[in-house]
């Protein structure tokens, strides 16, 4: 009770918490394929089941497939937020925190998810580096707080942009550890190297398709199971796996929330040699008990810690014979998969919306 009346006191009166969220441009959900709308439908979902001081209202316009339907829902979001009133506005994305920064929208919390928009390039547009780059200069410098999920970007945030360390919050991601939980799945008698992910090659999956083909050399009862969302690079990593005649490579696609649970606990090993860093799928495999090994790049080794192996996602040959040791060495096995689920017991996604709407109790009272 102390707790609520504390809280109640600090929002000078309020008997709950005005917070806009701004989703563009993504979608909360949990059946898109793209961990950004899971996170925006898990931050909705327990922040209205934990803290019960803090209202959300939702502006969101749905994923959009082309740069002309993005623009069209911009300029919409733009109008939204003109009459918009709240205590407090929450984006979700560094395009939406700009929006709401250059239409004076305070205060203005921003969640940016990363910075691989100066570090990693030549994977898209140029265009789209460029504004990315530019939305983020903007909802770090003109927002009230900022909130990343790892220590990492906080880092390079402060350094890149010379801003106070005290406007830059660290919330880790969570997991959903209802559905995703160690269990007892018949694999069958081949060992099953599984990727989930966006099919691209930002995501490294020309180095996994490569390094299975030296895996297979040695281990012939391996089958590469590549799951996630179609990217225009899919086509190309179709052809490379015929070009090397690897009969047991087989690309899945989208796979729904309910199965993935089952995917990742009849894994051996899940791959995610990503030259972009962290990836929600690496966590859930990991709550699963299913051993990781993920691209030693940006806020990876900090997620990953000691839990996993972690690699160069350019070297074909270090990725490969990693794969090997895990599938041929069931004492590693067993020791990563202790790791994996102790590792995955500090993140959930209840933790993640404390912290979040801790964050705007933060913000407001600062700007009361």
């Amino acid at each position: 009770m102390h707790i609520r009346n504390s809280i109640l006191e600090y929002l000078n009166g309020k008997t709950s918490l005005d917070v806009c969220l701004i989703c563009y441009p993504y979608y909360p959900s949990k059946d898109t394929g793209r961990g950004h709308d899971k996170y925006v439908f898990e931050l909705k979902q327990n922040i209205e089941k934990a803290c019960q001081d803090v209202r959300q209202t939702l502006l969101h316009q749905g994923f959009a497939r082309s740069a002309w339907v993005a623009g069209t829902r911009l300029l919409k979001l733009v109008l939204y937020l003109l009459f918009k009133k709240a205590d407090l506005y929450h984006a979700i994305s560094p395009v939406g925190g700009a929006t709401a920064a250059l239409l004076g929208k305070a205060p203005l919390v921003v969640t940016i998810h990363d910075l691989i928009f100066f570090n990693v390039t030549g994977y898209d547009y140029w265009w789209k580096y460029r504004f990315m780059r530019f939305c983020i200069r903007i909802s770090v410098k003109r927002s009230d707080a900022v909130i990343v999920p790892f220590k990492v970007t906080k880092e390079e945030l402060v350094a890149r942009f010379n801003v106070p360390e005290r406007k830059i919050y660290v919330v880790n991601y969570g997991v959903d550890h209802l559905s995703f939980f160690p269990r007892q799945v018949d694999g069958g008698s081949t060992k099953k190297v599984l990727y989930v992910g966006e099919v691209s090659l930002s995501k490294g999956v020309d180095v996994l398709i490569r390094a299975f083909g030296l895996v297979k050399e040695s281990i012939g009862d391996a089958e590469l199971l590549i799951c996630g969302k179609r990217s225009k690079d899919q086509p190309s990593l179709e052809c490379l796996s015929r070009e090397m005649g690897l009969r047991d490579v087989t690309f899945l696609g989208y796979v729904s929330e309910d199965e993935l649970p089952g995917y990742y606990s009849s894994a051996t090993v899940m791959i995610f040699p990503s030259r972009c860093g962290f990836g929600l799928s690496t966590l859930e495999a990991m709550a699963c008990g299913t051993p990781v090994i993920a691209g030693a790049v940006l806020d990876a080794p900090e997620f990953l810690d000691d839990a996993g192996i972690l690699v160069n996602p350019d070297d074909i040959a270090v990725l490969a014979e990693s794969i090997r040791m895990v599938l041929t060495e069931p004492g590693l096995r067993e020791m990563l998969s202790a790791k994996s689920i102790a590792r995955a017991k500090s993140f959930s996604w209840e933790k993640m919306a404390i912290e979040t709407a801790e964050v705007y109790r933060d913000v407001y009272k600062n700007r009361s």
